[in-house]
């Protein structure tokens, strides 16, 4: 995988042993967080402590903020969808409804350390928390694991030599200050390449009075969501409904889809500020408010947060 580059960004996870946290302090000292929301190493599943707090200072500083949930894989696949429900319950509680955090919701693989479980059994669970979160709150997971587990699990290979989860965006630890870890980490699980590289568990920043974890990241337009569109405006003539808005800036910009009243009506490339609808598609009764939505989609399949709307008479 890749070294940390020039640009890449800087950042933190806190859990409720984190000490003296001073979140304006934070926002000046780092690029984005982590939170701890939950866990299920206790056997049943456990809110953090600090996650209700902490994600309302995050945001009350404007401080980019996501949330991860410690996993426990099991033969069980039923405890994966227990977990996943309640990890998508729980965000929601911390950052509003159907808001799941500025970044990209995370699961936290680190557990069963001694090789409990097949390898299938392992991957199938993590693939079976990933379809059903995703599918439930159309967010990526991200995964979080350490080079170490995936090496323990076979280069998280299934038993017909697939890597499954190599499509997921990853967070992986690796921590330089150990002598026998190479100056980066190395492709492992079909990945070649970092979101997020946790590179050291006992690192001070200002603003925290213990030790933190500490993460390189890619730029904050890999990690989060698309921008809510700008400038949406529409008018109706004889014949079209004319959209136009302003470019988004978002680096991994694939293209925006456009609505009618919430009904999905065409998508467009990122390249292009304006789309006419044909009056032909639409029920249309003279004098009808209609409202025109639109949101930006990017490379891994997130769309804007908020869709951009307006409303306009026929």
């Amino acid at each position: 995988m890749q070294d940390k580059g020039p640009k890449d960004t800087f950042g933190i996870d806190l859990n409720e042993y984190s000490q003296n946290v001073d979140f304006k302090v934070l926002a000046s000292t780092i690029d984005f967080l982590y939170l701890r929301s939950s866990g299920s190493g206790s056997g049943k599943f456990r809110e953090d402590k600090k996650f209700l707090e902490f994600a309302k200072q995050s945001r009350g500083y404007k401080i980019p903020v996501g949330a991860y949930h410690f996993g426990v894989p099991s033969y069980n696949l039923v405890s994966a969808d227990e977990q996943c429900d309640d990890f998508i319950g729980i965000l929601q509680k911390g950052f509003g409804n159907k808001n799941y955090g500025d970044l990209f919701p995370v699961l936290d693989v680190e557990t069963p350390i001694e090789n409990k479980l097949s390898n299938d059994a392992m991957l199938n669970w993590i693939d079976r928390f990933r379809n059903r979160f995703e599918k439930k709150t159309r967010r990526r997971l991200m995964l979080y694991t350490g080079t170490f587990f995936v090496d323990l699990y076979g280069d998280f290979k299934n038993s017909n030599g697939e890597q499954p989860l190599k499509n997921m965006p990853l967070w992986i630890a690796m921590y330089t200050n150990i002598p026998s870890n190479p100056p980066y980490p190395p492709n492992v699980g079909g990945w070649t390449r970092w979101r997020i590289w946790q590179y050291s568990e006992n690192e001070n920043v200002k603003g925290v009075g213990n030790p933190v974890d500490a993460n390189f990241g890619v730029k904050l337009d890999l990690l989060t969501q698309p921008r809510g569109v700008k400038g949406l405006k529409a008018y109706a003539d004889n014949k079209f409904i004319h959209v136009a808005w302003e470019k988004n800036t978002d680096i991994d910009l694939l293209g925006y889809n456009i609505f009618v009243d919430g009904y999905w009506i065409g998508t467009v490339d990122k390249t292009d500020t304006s789309y006419k609808i044909p009056l032909s598609k639409i029920y249309k009764p003279k004098g009808r408010i209609l409202e025109i939505g639109i949101d930006a989609f990017d490379y891994d399949g997130e769309s804007s947060q908020i869709r951009s709307k307006v409303k306009i008479e026929g």
